[in-house]
């Protein structure tokens, strides 16, 4: 396809980034974003965007690349004029970026349509790497743009319905509640999330003080117990959300290891996020 030479724009954020930890470029040739950035991006080697050193794709939370057929100013100019005409005086916004939120998006058609990127497979690691890394979802959505309402954590319900959501966007298999029978005569016991095909069952924990470290041990004990009843079982995660908060919250890792309880083997996991 023919691209236009003037005007390309791109925005990118790496992970862990807050605020205006940013980087922009405006007003490029296309040939430019070519060498600069697309063939860099294919190839998976290191690139710089506005002073930033992007090492690899894999560092990238956030990337766009637009096109425009002005350059950057013109958008800045009439920006601060409507400003100005509705009595505002507009210190906060990054005129690099207008261009960005103007412009039309070849983010995918760019850097990702000829990738041939395969999705990882599905298995118990991948389960407990998007486990370690909900808290950093859950950060991206509790401050939205656009004046969109913000998704806020404030229970293990709300982690729940998270986690639920980002896992069934990698995994064909089926994730649900798990009924669990009655073990030594205590109530109906039913897991947060279980994924029979994987035998991963997940339990999710939210912490809400220094306190919560005793419940925790002693719940783990309870749920060991409680899951070896579910047959399929071959790796049971132990989310501790907001686990910060604890007092010493790398001691629980002490419970992770290889298990074998009334005949039932597995491996214990335990994720702090």
């Amino acid at each position: 396809m023919e691209y236009p030479e003037l005007y390309w724009h791109c925005f990118v954020r790496l992970r862990g980034a807050k605020g205006r930890d940013y980087g922009v470029v405006n007003d490029l040739v296309f040939s430019d974003l070519d060498s600069q950035i697309l063939n860099p991006w294919r190839q998976g080697v290191s690139f710089p965007i506005a002073g930033k050193i992007i090492s690899s794709r894999e560092v990238v939370e956030e990337i766009k690349i637009t096109h425009t057929p002005q350059p950057k100013q013109h958008y800045a100019d009439r920006h601060y004029a409507r400003m100005r005409d509705q009595g505002i005086a507009d210190w906060s916004t990054d005129s690099r970026k207008l261009p960005i939120t103007n412009g039309k998006d070849f983010t995918h058609e760019l850097l990702f349509a000829d990738l041939s990127l395969k999705a990882p497979k599905a298995d118990a690691p991948l389960v407990i790497q998007i486990c370690s890394r909900i808290a950093r979802v859950a950060q991206i959505l509790a401050v939205r743009d656009r004046s969109k309402p913000p998704f806020i954590i404030s229970d293990e319900y709300d982690v729940q319905d998270l986690l639920d959501a980002v896992l069934r966007g990698y995994l064909k298999y089926s994730v649900r509640e798990e009924p669990l029978g009655k073990v030594a005569g205590a109530r109906s016991g039913r897991a947060d999330i279980a994924i029979e095909e994987l035998g991963v069952i997940i339990e999710v924990k939210f912490v809400r003080s220094p306190h919560d470290q005793k419940k925790l041990v002693e719940d783990f004990a309870h749920d060991l117990l409680l899951y070896t009843k579910w047959s399929p079982l071959r790796h049971f995660i132990y989310l501790c959300y907001n686990s910060s908060d604890l007092r010493d919250s790398e001691a629980l890792q002490q419970l992770e290891g290889p298990k074998d309880i009334n005949g039932t083997r597995f491996e214990t996991h335990v994720v702090l996020a």
